[in-house]
């Protein structure tokens, strides 16, 4: 079965698929049919996500089912004890979410690997968290975090509750790659090795966050905040979180149920403006302080300001990784628990005003590739090392991470922390957005923003490969006029200089050019590796906001006008 047409077929003429699925491959068209049987659904620096559907490249029980045999395979030749510690699963309230959860769960029992699954939807960080608190020797979330209700998709983590990197990763795809046909794995019901938790793991989960407070004596009753989990996960722990904090959270009902089609949002993602339109109307209506918004998994976290005139200020994901920097760093200098062997993580297209505010302090901030399992991988070096300390670990996609006891980025302990830190700074007569203008001020002024250039099908991937090798074999020295101080090529993992001298890169291998400048300005390029885009990243910074506004501005246009 080579073709997309000869996979068609056998997936249209098998038993294993009901009447419901092959009425929707009779209703495909040809372009269709080649677009879900030309290759299979590939795992990315987020795991394995795409549209829901039938066929090879598309999310279903059947790919499901695969995907976590596969995984099952691995977790037996690589730990002897992967069936009584078991894998635990976790699932979102998109729509099929649970029925992949069950699915994953019955392969798992079939191997004779013990399935721990939760009694209904829960956030990925408290995944992360259960497998380390379980001892588990992994863990599967069902989720397609941010994306249109057309998606979701497959997380799988390794038992410190980190999602796997490409080392363990490829192993994994070995044995999914062993299995040739995904239509022919049989499961069985086997209700002795299927696990539903009780609300252990949720209080325990809970208390964690709590713990994670920096100012524990700081009264933050005077706080009043509007939350929106958007459909999603995050209602019931971040409202549980908050209220026992004594935070005055006001939810967004109309975005407080679990819904798989997102029906009372104009977009689940917190990056988006969309995602805050009901949640300001009711801030304006209860005169709140703050607004967050947590994506449909909870691991991602938008924050909005109104100002004196109840105008929104959207805070990016690197602005609030900025302030939430300086504060924490702020916290444990004045109560002098930094060390000086402290550590901050973040990405290659990551602000360079966070690793400034770090430097200021005397902290390391080290830059890891997109891809939250990287920094989650880092922090497992550490601790296997005794240091350094860790303190945090953002990205630029509006992803935090405060308390190690979770290895991915947690949306829970951020809007808790987020909660803080603005009642923290409200006794003091300002707003986050005073305070990160205050932070500009001292370290300049920084302009960012994030392009996706849309691809389709098979020939808009093939386009975006021919770019990449056209920009990678140009090897610039200079940009719009401006010199460069290097350029860095994560695929060739190659740093080359102004004066034609290389490096090497200590990193995995990544489709990733990043173009940096002397003020550690840059624009960085990577092919998205779970959506059909290409992400552009623009950096730029100036000793005043119309200059770093302007310089971004200018490059921004010269890079796109290339495509």
């Amino acid at each position: 079965m080579n073709t997309a047409q000869e996979k068609y077929l056998h997936w249209l003429n098998s038993k294993a698929l009901s009447k419901e699925d092959k009425e929707q491959l009779k209703k495909m068209s040809q372009e269709e049919i080649l677009d879900a049987f030309s290759k299979n659904l590939e795992f990315g620096t987020g795991g394995m996500r795409g549209i829901m559907g039938m066929g090879t490249n598309r999310m279903n029980a059947f790919v499901v089912k695969k995907a976590t045999y596969g995984f099952g395979l691995y977790l037996l030749e690589h730990h002897k004890n992967a069936k009584n510690r078991g894998v635990v699963i976790a699932h979102d309230n998109r729509l099929n979410s649970d029925l992949f959860c069950s699915i994953a769960a019955k392969t798992l029992a079939t191997l004779g690997i013990k399935a721990f699954v939760f009694d209904r939807l829960r956030p990925t960080p408290e995944l992360s968290f259960a497998v380390r608190y379980l001892n588990a020797i992994g863990g599967i979330v069902i989720t397609a975090s941010h994306n249109p209700k057309e998606y979701n998709g497959y997380k799988i983590y390794n038992q410190e509750g980190c999602q796997l990197i490409l080392e363990e990763s490829n192993k994994v795809l070995d044995k999914i790659n062993q299995i040739e046909d995904e239509l022919s794995i049989e499961t069985q019901e086997n209700h002795d090795l299927i696990v539903t938790l009780d609300k252990t793991v949720d209080d325990a989960y809970e208390q964690m966050v709590l713990s994670t407070r920096y100012r524990k004596e700081l009264d933050l009753s005077d706080l009043k905040v509007v939350y929106s989990p958007q459909h999603g996960t995050g209602y019931v722990p971040v409202m549980n979180v908050l209220k026992r904090s004594h935070v005055q959270v006001i939810p967004v009902e109309s975005q407080a149920f679990p819904s798989s089609t997102f029906e009372n949002t104009l977009s689940p993602n917190p990056e988006e403006k969309n995602a805050y339109v009901a949640a300001i109307e009711v801030a304006k209506q209860n005169h709140a302080h703050l607004i967050i918004t947590t994506d449909p998994d909870c691991d991602r976290v938008g924050v909005v300001i109104l100002d004196e005139n109840e105008n929104p200020i959207y805070l990016t994901g690197n602005q609030t990784g900025s302030l939430l920097i300086d504060y924490i760093l702020k916290a444990k200098k004045e109560e002098n628990s930094l060390s000086a062997n402290s550590i901050i993580y973040n990405t290659i297209v990551t602000s360079p005003l966070g690793q400034k505010i770090a430097n200021s302090y005397g902290v390391q901030c080290k830059q890891t590739l997109t891809g939250f399992k990287y920094i989650g991988t880092e922090i497992e070096k550490a601790m296997l090392h005794h240091g350094p300390d860790f303190i945090m670990g953002y990205e630029e996609s509006y992803g935090y991470l405060l308390n190690p006891n979770v290895r991915d980025k947690d949306g829970v302990q951020s809007v808790l922390i987020i909660c803080e830190m603005a009642s923290y700074y409200q006794k003091q007569g300002y707003t986050l957005f005073d305070v990160f203008q205050h932070l500009q001020e001292k370290f300049q002024f920084h302009v960012e923003s994030q392009y996706s250039y849309e691809t389709k099908g098979l020939e808009g991937a093939q386009r975006m490969i021919q770019f990449m090798e056209k920009l990678r074999n140009e090897k610039e020295t200079s940009m719009n006029h401006e010199p460069l101080a290097y350029q860095e090529d994560y695929l060739t993992l190659t740093r080359t200089y102004a004066n034609q001298t290389t490096e090497k890169l200590d990193y995995e291998a990544s489709n990733v050019l990043r173009y940096v400048f002397e003020d550690h300005s840059f624009i960085a390029i990577r092919p998205s590796g779970t959506e059909p885009k290409c992400k552009f990243y623009f950096a730029f910074c100036g000793k005043t906001l119309e200059e770093a506004q302007k310089r971004h501005d200018q490059f921004k246009s010269f890079i796109l006008g290339k495509i």
